[in-house]
């Protein structure tokens, strides 16, 4: 039998419940209980995601050898490990038993061959649903109290501050201090923001021609920028500044009159890491409260600033033709995004070209990729889509995956090799029902046949499932091939922005070396 194990730690697991204890405990479990019966025996696992997420690489991996045919039988320390939502693990439990997979979870020692153990499965699993959603609840009443009172509810600390540990009602916490220097950077920045005049990406260009850079050494992008000058936590937390966020529809924390300008502002719910994305919360989640921290930029100076930013917020018109490949190409020397830069030449011509946004913000040491002409590569892109229309079997060589191609010999010759164990068997079976003086050496001899024919049996059971694999290739790369072909047919008739967007379906890679156009449909 081919085995799998599969392993979850998310950020609330201590170290007992590692994947490397998961995947011992499961290898000891399946040694134990079919000594003689594993074939393979095959990993999963992944680390820092919540049950509630089914976007996980390991399980999706899981999942797609399973639909596969990769897989006998799957094993699981705990059945929260695969999910801890219910109508989830029905679906993987509904996948598991589409492919008569065989399921088993050590810790509830739960038989879902009987209706009993089915339906305690489901039990299981929605307690361990409750569990989750109870454990989120718990750590965000818990950072909403750490914010009502004005302590730093964890993370990085602020541009111009650090860390320090105090210890508040016997408890230790955490607040900010400021750093002197970096404070009075963060400080000038605000001051040549309004005195300059300077938009986000103009700042970020003069930035660049005088060579300042971040810590990290990298030059300021427009949304490092964007990230200090709305920071709250170095604005004092004054009546102005408690009217700015009222108005916006937070939460405050506190009455107006008790921000009395003496200490910063502390915000929670900002932003959220959900799926390790980054994720801008509504205004109304946010939580406003009074910090114990110390300011150092001025009310007046840091309202200006958003005002400039309230001021400047317009709703964008598109001005110019998207070039078919925004979006989507990519730099094959850093693997950056390449952005568009357009240049208006004499009588009142455009020229686009595509640049590697990483050359443009931390120079040439970075990447020296060489801007191009957005013609010139989309051009090629509509040359290969007509190759690709006029001989659909040329998108093979766009493909990601290519498939052996078999005539079915292979397939034949196992067949054949099982029929003649079969034979083999037979005649055993004979001599040992006329009562050979060597039964016992007959038998021993059937039982090692029948587990030649079990392993030629797996084999041809996986020569099948690789044909069943190659066949849906086929038909996708086909199903492709009509894309491509429809796109081009429809073409004429579409906007530049329409077939932009058409592009990015059906391109699912795409970079740029500067010589050659790489593509994977």
């Amino acid at each position: 039998m081919r085995f799998a194990t599969y392993g979850r730690k998310s950020v609330y697991s201590d170290k007992s419940d590692s994947v490397d204890n998961q995947q011992r405990m499961c290898r000891e479990f399946v040694d134990f209980k079919f000594p003689s019966a594993v074939d393979s025996f095959e990993h999963y696992q992944d680390e820092g995601f919540t049950g509630a997420n089914t976007n996980r690489p390991g399980l999706k991996r899981l999942l797609a050898d399973i639909s596969d045919g990769l897989v006998d039988a799957l094993v699981v320390y705990q059945l929260d490990r695969l999910s801890r939502d219910v109508r989830d693990f029905a679906n993987i439990y509904g996948q598991l038993c589409e492919h008569n997979v065989m399921f088993i979870s050590i810790k509830e020692n739960i038989d879902t061959a009987t209706p009993i153990g089915r339906a305690m499965m489901f039990v299981s699993m929605t307690f361990a649903q409750m569990e989750r959603e109870t454990i989120a609840a718990r750590v965000t009443d818990n950072m909403i109290g750490l914010a009502r009172k004005g302590l730093w509810t964890g993370g990085n600390p602020p541009y111009g501050y650090r860390r320090e540990r105090i210890e508040v009602n016997g408890k230790k916490h955490c607040t900010i201090v400021p750093v002197p220097e970096a404070a009075e950077y963060v400080l000038g920045i605000y001051n040549e923001f309004l005195e300059g005049g300077y938009s986000l990406q103009g700042m970020e260009t003069e930035f660049k021609r005088q060579g300042r850079r971040t810590v990290n050494g990298a030059f300021f992008s427009t949304t490092q920028l964007h990230k200090i000058l709305t920071m709250p936590y170095c604005v004092p937390a004054s009546p102005e500044v408690w009217d700015y966020y009222n108005s916006l529809g937070c939460q405050m924390a506190d009455e107006r009159d008790v921000w009395d300008g003496k200490c910063g502002v502390m915000v929670y719910g900002r932003s959220t890491e959900k799926n390790k994305k980054h994720q801008i919360q509504p205004r109304s989640e946010w939580v406003v409260a009074e910090g114990i921290h110390e300011p150092f930029v001025p009310a007046d100076l840091w309202l200006a600033v958003q005002d400039r930013f309230r001021q400047n917020t317009f709703e964008k018109k598109q001005k110019y033709d998207i070039p078919l490949l925004k979006g989507t190409l990519r730099c094959a020397k850093c693997g950056g995004l390449m952005q568009v830069a357009r240049k208006k030449l004499a009588h009142g011509r455009i020229c686009s070209s595509y640049y590697c946004l990483k050359r443009m913000r931390q120079g040439v040491d970075a990447c020296d990729m060489s801007m191009i002409k957005c013609s010139a590569l989309d051009n090629r892109l509509l040359s290969v889509f007509s190759e690709i229309e006029a001989d659909p079997s040329v998108i093979r060589k766009y493909s990601k995956v290519e498939t052996k191609q078999d005539d079915g010999s292979v397939l034949r010759d196992l067949e054949r090799k099982a029929q003649v164990i079969r034979s083999r068997i037979g005649r055993l079976t004979e001599s040992l029902a006329e009562g050979s003086a060597a039964s016992k050496y007959i038998v021993a001899q059937i039982e090692a046949e029948d587990l030649s024919l079990a392993a030629v049996n797996r084999e041809i059971e996986i020569v099948k499932t690789e044909a069943r694999r190659s066949a849906s290739t086929e038909r996708t790369s086909a199903e492709r091939s009509e894309d491509v072909a429809r796109m081009m047919r429809s073409l004429s008739g579409l906007s530049a922005d329409e077939k932009n967007a058409i592009v990015r379906e059906v391109v699912q890679e795409c970079s740029w070396d500067g010589e050659t156009l790489f593509l994977r449909l």
